[in-house]
């Protein structure tokens, strides 16, 4: 062989050696240990005015300790992205003009399966239904399942740069919609232990009927000994618009992971992971509401998000919305009514009565009024019927069609809940049997004030 040829030849080599793979693999049976903090500083608006004393400011705290481990994908890309987790604390404490809340993992819900989407990640138990707080609690950002998505496809060399698929920065963010998008990574250094990523981006779109855009910016240090991410920190810079469940927001998140190689496994054995299910079923995924002071707990889908609840003094009231791609479908209020005698209920007659009465000129007629079958002692009386709801604006005002359906529940003992859900009579049929199912999951337990 030639001088020069041996010269190419030891070039390429050496290119070829400069080249390193950054793969974190789901089939290991690796535990890791994570430990995380998010801290969140801005403001937050209920009404869409520029004036800046309309706003109020929010800070807010939360970390969180958990094992993990990898788990078989359920299908290609963001479906490919898994885990199991064992937490020993989750918490957030969250400040919004001084008035001060703190939202803890409950120990009964400490065992979480953790599944890639293209809208985010999403949690369950498979031991337990979770509540709405502590879903939202699980929600991290820079969520270590989300980053490993980061990786480069194929081996690359310092100062290399790869685009992830469009799905990655959305998975990332939970924008449930995506106008625009674009996210690069770049290996910006590497040596014998580790590897250090810095990713950026922008996204554009709709999350709970509210547009949204985050930038997102940050660092992702590989592990080269033990192929896995050790410790990332994120940034995000979140404008948001009032939606149809939540605030507007002007904030900026900081999220810190220290995620270590694990040889304590806590719950997280093979026996354990073999039972997780590829596919939970919806019962799994249900949610729970509590309401101590009225003595009822209530199961009901995802798709349903506490709008306000009043639970002592007048007025009481829980206020829940059904939001699906964004959307209002229906708005449900129910309250405590009085308590009647041991087995009764309002009679059917005054239930017609009392609504046609509260709904005055926009009431219509009665589609159908019945008594549901039920189990447990329970009584329910179901009341659906039509009308018309004006609404104002300043070219005039408009009659929308829409359809109530009343309900009255009763237990054995009188104690009795009413619900009301609201929907326009074009959603009647995407709204289909939810309306029933909250009501019949209803469950009456001991009142606590």
């Amino acid at each position: 062989m030639s001088a020069l040829g041996l010269f190419c030849l030891l070039m390429c080599q050496n290119a070829v050696a400069d080249k390193i793979e950054l793969i974190e693999s789901y089939s290991s049976d690796t535990t890791y240990n994570c430990q995380a903090t998010v801290s969140s500083q801005g403001e937050v608006f209920f009404t869409n005015s520029e004036t800046k004393d309309q706003r109020e400011k929010l800070s807010a705290n939360a970390s969180f300790s958990f094992l993990e481990r990898r788990l078989p994908p359920a299908g290609r890309d963001s479906l490919a992205f898994r885990s199991v987790r064992d937490f020993q604390s989750a918490q957030m404490v969250t400040t919004v003009g001084g008035h001060r809340t703190e939202v803890k993992l409950p120990e009964n819900a400490t065992f979480i399966v953790s599944d890639g989407y293209r809208e985010g990640v999403r949690h369950y138990s498979p031991l337990v239904k979770l509540s709405r707080d502590s879903l939202d609690l699980l929600e991290i950002p820079g969520d270590p399942l989300v980053l490993a998505a980061l990786l480069p496809p194929n081996a690359v060399e310092v100062e290399d740069e790869w685009k992830p698929s469009d799905w990655v920065l959305q998975m990332l963010t939970g924008i449930e919609a995506v106008e625009t998008s674009e996210l690069k990574c770049q290996l910006s250094a590497s040596n014998s232990i580790s590897a250090k990523i810095t990713f950026s981006g922008k996204i554009k779109g709709q999350r709970f009927g509210a547009s949204t855009e985050v930038e997102v910016r940050g660092t992702l240090i590989f592990d080269l000994r033990t192929s896995h991410v050790a410790r990332t920190q994120a940034i995000y810079k979140i404008s948001a618009g009032i939606g149809t469940v939540y605030p507007g927001l002007d904030i900026e998140v900081t999220s810190n992971l220290v995620r270590n190689v694990s040889e304590e496994k806590g719950r997280l054995t093979d026996a354990i992971v073999e039972d997780v299910p590829l596919d939970p079923s919806e019962n799994m995924k249900q949610l729970t509401f509590e309401a101590p002071p009225w003595g009822v707990t209530i199961e009901h889908g995802r798709g349903w998000h506490l709008f306000n609840s009043v639970m002592e003094g007048a007025n009481q009231v829980a206020i829940f919305r059904l939001v699906e791609h964004g959307s209002l479908v229906c708005q449900c209020n129910f309250s405590p009514l009085l308590k009647a005698a041991p087995g009764e209920i309002t009679p059917l007659e005054q239930f017609e009565a009392d609504i046609q009465k509260s709904l005055g000129k926009a009431f219509k007629s009665v589609i159908k009024s019945e008594q549901l079958p039920t189990e447990n002692g329970k009584q329910i009386l179901r009341v659906a019927v039509e009308g018309e709801h004006e609404v104002k604006g300043q070219k005039g005002s408009a009659l929308i069609p829409m359809t109530w359906i009343y309900y009255i529940v009763a237990d054995r003992t009188g104690q009795q809940l009413s619900f009301v859900f609201a929907v326009e009579s074009p959603l009647v049929e995407q709204l289909g049997d939810r309306d029933r199912e909250i009501v019949k999951n209803l469950r009456f337990v001991t009142p606590q004030r």
